[in-house]
């Protein structure tokens, strides 16, 4: 008897509940004759096991696999690596066990799992404790499992609280240079320039300064350091939530690190030894963050509230807060969405002025007994008047099963939010199956 087949035997016996999701999807950009190219082809599979399910514990186990469609080679050597030609990632989604009801309406959760925070349908500037997943530029607030422990206890259906811990910190998971490639380090020859215009600026001529500019060693390199080990490291919080008539209302509060790195530029110059040592510092900054959130239901109108103010311990990051709020309705057989966001949009991260003003919203469509799917989604950048539109429609032959066609476009001046991605105009095709 094979392994195969104990293990199915064991699954049947146990009768381990088993769901998952198999995905790929190809985009391809538009540029000029010799820049037109697939800049992304990406296939998943995602299982979901629950071993254990019942009134008083719960398991969960879940693991994702993920491939490149482009092999990865630095050099020769690397023929001979299958992981190079074929590059895949195995990633553990929710791992953990769950105990109903330690006391009445008392659960404990301890494992890799995800605690959501926030009411808004786009951005969660509350939600603290899951890490961020950019990997996907059409998901623009996913979020990964992470390792906690968490408390859940309502002692009666309208008012509840929430304690964590997260001992691990993780980093966000951000887009593949693939898609998007950002020079993070200036070059040499950037480095040399600067070193010329500081001669310049000390009274010597372009000619002299170029040339004892060109005796100078120069060197370039990234320094990060995650959060300690420690205890005094560990992430933790804590929620208040309650229900009142139509209206979910909750305030939180988190002690916790940002998932994207801070960055600070030091260069050192030996003017004897003829040598500049540029470092790109960065650092994971520590933060307190208080936060309230509203959702509710008037006349057919959904609408929800969230707002977290950011105060940090580092002096060279600015206290920040993020505010959003939008509404959803159903009209004539369309769903519409529109969100205000004054804060941190995950697609303008890279610019300098992290706050900014942003108009979000989306149309859709159901057709042929909801069997497809129009949808035009986009969102704004208010100061700049810079944007990006993703429409799509979605085809559902049988259930469980999408097939995806759309495009992403971005229109982004200099200084704009979006100015990074100007050039990013594509379509993607994409077929997904769930079970």
């Amino acid at each position: 008897m094979g392994i195969g087949t104990i293990l199915l035997n064991i699954l049947v016996v146990t009768q381990v509940s088993i769901q998952g999701d198999l995905g790929t999807r190809a985009h391809l950009r538009f540029g000029s004759k010799d820049s037109t190219k697939f800049t992304w082809f990406s296939t998943r599979a995602s299982l979901s096991f629950v071993p254990v399910s019942s009134d008083r514990l719960e398991a969960k186990l879940g693991v994702t696999v993920k491939t490149n469609g482009y092999p990865f080679l630095t050099g020769a050597s690397d023929l001979s690596d299958a992981s190079k030609l074929e590059p895949v990632s195995l990633m553990l989604d929710e791992v953990f066990v769950r105990i109903y009801d330690i006391l009445p309406g008392l659960n404990l959760t301890g494992g890799r799992q995800k605690v959501h925070w926030g009411t808004a349908d786009a951005v969660n500037p509350t939600d603290n404790f899951t890490t961020p997943d950019y990997s996907d530029p059409l998901v623009w607030d996913e979020r990964r499992p992470v390792w906690m422990v968490h408390l859940g206890y309502m002692p009666v259906s309208a008012f509840g609280i929430e304690l964590g811990a997260k001992p691990i910190f993780e980093p966000a998971l951000t887009t593949s240079p693939e898609w998007f490639s950002v020079a993070v380090l200036p070059d040499i020859e950037q480095l040399r320039n600067g070193l010329v215009e500081e001669f310049i600026r000390q009274g010597f001529d372009s000619l002299t300064a170029r040339q004892i500019a060109n005796a100078y060693t120069i060197t370039a390199q990234e320094e990060i350091k995650l959060p300690g080990r420690t205890v005094r490291d560990i992430t933790w919080g804590g929620r208040l939530k309650g229900h009142l008539g139509n209206f979910d209302l909750a305030l939180s509060f988190l002690r916790g690190y940002d998932f994207l790195p801070a960055a600070q530029p030091v260069t050192n110059i030996d003017v004897v030894g003829q040598r500049l040592d540029f470092v790109l510092r960065q650092w994971f900054p520590e933060k307190k963050v208080v936060g309230a959130e509203m959702a509710g239901n008037l006349f057919g109108v959904g609408f929800w509230a969230e707002a977290a103010y950011a105060f940090y311990e580092d002096t060279l990051v600015k206290d920040e807060l993020s505010v959003i709020g939008g509404f959803d309705y159903s009209v004539a057989g369309f769903y519409l969405n529109f969100q205000y966001l004054h804060g941190d949009f995950p697609l303008a991260r890279l610019q300098k002025e992290r706050v900014k003003d942003f108009i979000l919203g989306a149309v859709e469509r159901k057709l042929f007994a909801d069997r497809v799917m129009t949808r035009l989604g986009g969102v704004v950048d208010l100061k700049k008047r810079s944007l990006g539109l993703v429409p799509l429609i979605r085809f559902l032959p049988v259930d469980g099963l999408e097939i995806d066609l759309g495009g992403m476009v971005f229109n982004g001046g200099n200084g704009s939010a979006f100015a990074p991605l100007n050039r990013v105009d594509e379509i993607f095709f994409g077929v997904r199956y769930r079970f």
